[in-house]
Order: C-alpha cells, then structure tokens, then sequence
C-alpha cells in the first residue's frame, strides 16, 4: 500500500473506532432510561455534540442537529440494531430539558416537506435487547 492509502485507510479506521465507542456510550447512557432527548445526549455523552444533522434529507425531517458525525452514525446504527427505542414526542419534553430546533414540528414521518421540519424524539434503551 502506498503511504496516502495507509493514510486513508488509518483515518478510515480511527473514524469507525471513534462511533464504535459513542455507540457503547450511548447504549449503557440509555440501558437504564427512557424519554432521554438527543439535547440530553449532547449535554451528557463526551463526543456527541458537532455540526452534523440527522435526519432524513430527501423528506426534509430534522431529527437533531449539532450531533458529531460519529454521533449520527452510532445513532443510526443502535436504531437499526434495534438496540434503542425512538419515540415520538412533544416539543416541550426538548424545552424542559433546555434545546428545541427552531423549525416547525413535522407532524407525519412519512410526509416530504418542502422545507425543514423537526421530528422531535426522546429514547429508551431496548430492555428486550438487554
């Protein structure tokens, strides 16, 4: 291998490591708690916080912003695993907690709206998965 593909290829792995890790943190983070809001994680998980988005872009649904890349992918990956629960919820929960998205409230997930709609979430560790 030559030395840039060594390059790509360790950044390529330290990247993985980086959401392998804010996965496990996510995970025992919500192993024990439901209705924890992404603001939450952000405020508590080291690692979480970045200028990512996560979201479904082609229907124009914010899920959170501000979430790190790896962040979004430790996310994805738990919800697709089916390690964690995402439930809808109220705005207020987000409000109570201290971060809200400034953006109408996407009423329907499988709506695509013409522009940016939060689809506010709180989650729960999957204690069947446990």
């Amino acid at each position: 291998m030559s030395e840039p593909q060594l390059n790509l290829a360790a950044r390529l792995l330290s990247r993985e490591h980086v959401t392998d890790t804010l996965e496990a943190r996510i995970a025992t983070y919500l192993r024990r708690r439901s209705g924890v809001t992404l603001f939450e994680m952000a405020r508590d998980i080291p690692g979480f916080s970045g200028s990512a988005q996560w979201g479904k872009s082609d229907q124009n649904i914010i899920i959170w912003a501000d979430m790190s890349e790896a962040a979004v992918a430790a996310m994805g990956r738990l919800v697709d695993s089916e390690d964690i629960v995402p439930t809808p919820t109220n705005w207020l929960v987000y409000s109570f907690d201290g971060g809200v998205l400034d953006m109408p409230i996407a009423e329907d997930i499988t709506r695509r709206y013409a522009k940016p709609h939060w689809l506010p979430l709180v989650f729960a560790g999957n204690r069947e998965a446990v």
